[in-house]
Formats: C-alpha cells, structure tokens, sequence
C-alpha cells in the first residue's frame, strides 16, 4: 500500500491502535473528535485535547493521539486534527503501535488563511474500520473548528475547550438506518471525487511551476536541455493524472457494487425503479429517492440522491410546470409506499398532476382540485383539520399518531392567493408532528411580491426538475449533475405498485 496519501483517499485500517502525529514550522495542538454520521459530537467528553486528555478509545500520550477503534463507542467515528497560531503547512502520520508507518498526509491551507486542520478521518464502513485522508481547514482556527462539529465554546477553543458542552441535535437532518446506507456511499464518492479533482489541479500546478522554471532563464529557454526538462515536466503531470485516474475508477467500481447491493435490500421507495421491492409485499421506508447525481467528466457512477422521513420541510420541484409536475408524481408515488396507509390530497390548478389523480385514485383523500375556485376552500379544510388534529394531541385526548398524509400543490405561486399561501407555511409548520410530507411545484418567481410565498420559498428544499440541474455535496461542495426521479414508463407496472398500495392501506 502507498503511504502518501491525498485528500479524500481510502484505505483499510489494519492494527487495532494506531498514533495520530502532526509536524509544522510551529508549535501544534492535536485534538480528536469522536463524532456521529452527521460529523456531531454527542457531549463534551467527545472532544479530546490537552486538557481533556482521554475518552473512550482515544487518548493524549505525549506528543501523539493514540487510538483503538474498536474502543470507541458505538456508531461514531473519530476525527484527528490540528491548530496553530497561524496558518502553516502540515506533515501528519497514521502509525502503529510499534511506531511502523501506517499512512502520511501532507497538508498545505488551500486558502492560506486556515490555522486549524482536519487531517484524517477513522470510520466504521460495513463492518470494518477504514482510514480517510480530510484536508478541510478553517480560518477561525480551533474555535471555529469545535463550532462546526457541534461544540459551544465559551472560551477560545485552544485557551480552555474543556468547557465545551454538546450541541443540540439538529431537527430534520437525522438519517435513519435505510438513508444512512445511501449516503454513506454517496460521502465515499464525494470523498473520492475530491480527491480526483485536487489531484488534477495539483498536477497542473506542478507542471506550471516546473514549466516556469524551465523558461525562468532566458538563456536557457531553448535547446534540448530545456526540451527535455519540459518533457519530463509534462511526464510527471500525465503519471500523476493517470495515477489519480486509476484510483477514482476503482473507487467507482467498489462503490457501483455497493450500490447494487444495497439496492435489492431498500424499502421501495428509496429503492430504484427496478428493484424487487417493487414487486412483492412493499414495506415501510425511512426516506424517498428524489433522483440520481453523476459526473460524466469524471466516470460513469451514478448515485441515488434520497431524503430522509419525515419531511421536516416541504420539497418544492422548481422548473417548468409538466417537467416539475412528471417529478413530483414520482415522489407522491415514493411517499405513499414510505408510509402504508398514508392519503393523497392533489390541488393543481396548473393542470399537470391530471394523470397522477388517475394512477392513484384507490388512495386519495378527496377529488384532486384543478379549478382555481377550489383551491381556498380546500387549503383551508386541511388547514383546519391539522389545528383539530394539534389540539387533540397536546390535550391528550387522541394519542394515535395521525393518518400519514401526502399534499401536492402544482404550479405555486399561480392560482394561489395570499391565503392559500398562509395556509400551506401553516400545513408546513406542522408537517413532521403530523405526518405531513407536501410537494411543491413551481419555477422561480422573482416577481412575486408576497411574504407568504418568499417565507415558503426558503422554507422548503428545493430540487431542480430538468436534466441539467447541479448540485454541490455537503461533504466536500464537489459538483454533480442532478437528474430528477420520474415514474417508469411501464403504465400496468404503475398500477400494480397502486393496487399493492391500496392492499398495504387496508
């Protein structure tokens, strides 16, 4: 295995301790974070650190940080980093117990302003702990960094984090189980695409720098000593590129047998189109597939995108008003098998969700609304039923969870009055304790001069509809090419999946 690793590469972690060390031109301080899936610590003995020298499986021993995995408490990961007084490069190391190498990473600030580095990362991946090169760096330094990974600070963090305390978990992030499989293959890719990328950049960096040199005398510049030097300057460049090549297809090849993996084990609706779940018996999901990301420049992986249940804002499908609408039937479909029993309510004064009300009659909660005229009244009805619906579980007089309920609201803002739009932020508000999911569809409206719609706007997650949306991950912000999930086009298909819907409901 190559000990020099880069940012965002991989490999098995072999041992069962291991010492975390870090070098620079000045004085550092190593501290470790044992963290969740979501990168959070749980309270503040999470955080280990000169003055807090020791928590489960990680511990201060002198000039080091050893670790055993096995040690750490269940699900979390740990993460190794440094701070300074001033931005520096740094020369990290993975080492046995015995001192012999385990892995080196050598970290230069991107920007030149970072004092405080995530150097490496050790993690649990399907039952096996594994290593990961990190490189992130924050300019706020140490306190800064605590901040990020959920720890309040009342005092410089490189002065006395001891009196950290856990942040709160973060409401409507939480990834339960089936979720969880799909992004953490998804952070794999992320992971590794960040390391393609950066190894590019650096080999064209390299071949300037070399190049420039080479050109640097005049009296130089020409002959077959310069010819030379910067043949061998774009030698290096193609061995770099062909090596980072090589290890992002084989990252993709590993990854591309997860997925298939993982796919025949999902609940239907994060599960693809042609996944078995489809065809027996569907069982409840803890999230929807909204639709898959790419990268062609980079290799053909294909990843599915899902959020996790329940819905802690509505998913407004911005584009133009079929496309959007091809796209929000597909997810109504997702969510009604997310969730056995669950009602449809269809308001579409656009018109373009005519063909989903067909398909999903067996489980609408009333006749889909496409007249402008009936949009109010039934906003208000379910406005009111979910007030009715709120006083019965905070008296104590109904404590059955509610009737899980889909809402698509088509076209947004056009056929909606202030009203109507009070309504839904109402509808929204209340849509995690009930068991509310709301789609919306709609293109982008600058012109609309509303703060019921600007407030549902920003409240909502928002995912484009065509075939060239784009998306940046939250791991790395590495972009990907967003493609929507639509409903196959096999029609007795569809209604099978319904007719196994309506069974599941009672």
């Amino acid at each position: 295995m190559t000990h020099e690793f880069s940012a965002g590469q991989n490999a098995p972690l072999t041992g069962r301790t291991l010492r975390f060390a870090a070098s620079a031109q000045v004085q550092l301080d190593l501290c470790a974070f044992v963290v969740d899936d979501l990168l959070q610590v749980a309270t503040s003995d999470d955080v280990v650190f000169y003055n807090q020298p020791a928590t489960a499986g990680v511990r201060v021993e002198g000039d080091t940080i050893v670790l055993e995995p096995d040690a750490v408490r269940p699900g979390a990961r740990v993460l190794c980093a440094v701070g300074a007084e001033s931005t520096t490069s740094v020369s990290t190391t993975l080492c046995h117990a015995d001192g012999t190498l385990l892995a080196s990473f050598h970290i230069t600030p991107v920007t030149g302003t970072e004092s405080a580095l995530l150097c490496w990362e050790i993690y649990r991946r399907n039952g096996n702990w594994k290593m990961r090169a990190l490189g992130a760096g924050y300019a706020g330094g140490l306190a800064e960094m605590f901040t990020a990974h959920g720890v309040v600070v009342d005092e410089p963090a490189d002065a006395a984090p001891a009196q950290a305390d856990a942040a709160p978990p973060t409401t409507g992030t939480e990834l339960p189980p089936s979720c969880e499989l799909v992004w953490r293959i998804f952070e794999d890719a992320s992971r590794s695409a960040a390391a393609y990328v950066a190894a590019h950049e650096y080999a064209q960096h390299r071949l300037d720098d070399e190049l420039s040199v080479a050109v640097a005398d005049p009296a130089a510049r020409t002959g077959e000593a310069a010819e030379t030097a910067r043949a061998q300057a774009h030698r290096r460049c193609e061995e770099l590129v062909a090596a980072a090549e090589a290890r992002h297809r084989a990252d993709s090849v590993t990854l591309t047998a997860e997925l298939e993996t993982v796919d025949a084990v999902l609940p239907a609706s994060l599960a693809s189109w042609d996944s078995g779940a489809w065809r027996g018996t569907l069982v409840p999901g803890d999230g929807v597939r909204v639709g898959e990301l790419s990268a062609p420049e980079r290799g053909a992986l294909r990843l599915p995108l899902c959020v996790p249940l329940p819905l802690g804002r509505p998913l407004w499908i911005d584009g133009e008003t079929a496309v959007a609408g091809a796209v929000a039937s597909s997810l109504a479909l997702r969510l009604l098998s997310a969730r056995p029993g669950s009602r449809l309510d269809i308001i579409d004064p656009s018109g373009s969700l005519r063909a989903l009300g067909g398909l999903a009659r067996p489980m609408l909660a009333g006749p889909p609304i496409h007249d402008v005229a009936g949009v109010a009244p039934k906003l208000k009805g379910l406005a009111e039923a979910a007030d009715l619906t709120g006083l019965a579980l905070s008296s104590g007089a109904d404590t059955r969870r509610p009737e899980p309920r889909v809402i698509v609201l088509a076209g947004l803002p056009h056929g909606f009055d202030s009203i109507d739009l009070v309504n839904i932020v109402h509808l929204a508000r209340m849509s995690s304790a009930q068991n509310i999911s709301i789609v919306i569809t709609g293109a982008d409206d600058d012109v609309v001069d509303n703060p019921a719609y600007d407030l549902l706007h920003d409240a909502s997650q928002h995912l484009p509809a065509s075939e060239d949306g784009h998306l940046a991950d939250p791991w790395t912000n590495t972009d990907w090419r967003f493609a929507a999930d639509t409903l196959p086009g096999d029609t007795e298909f569809l209604h099978r999946v319904v007719a196994t819907l309506e069974v599941g409901g009672g």
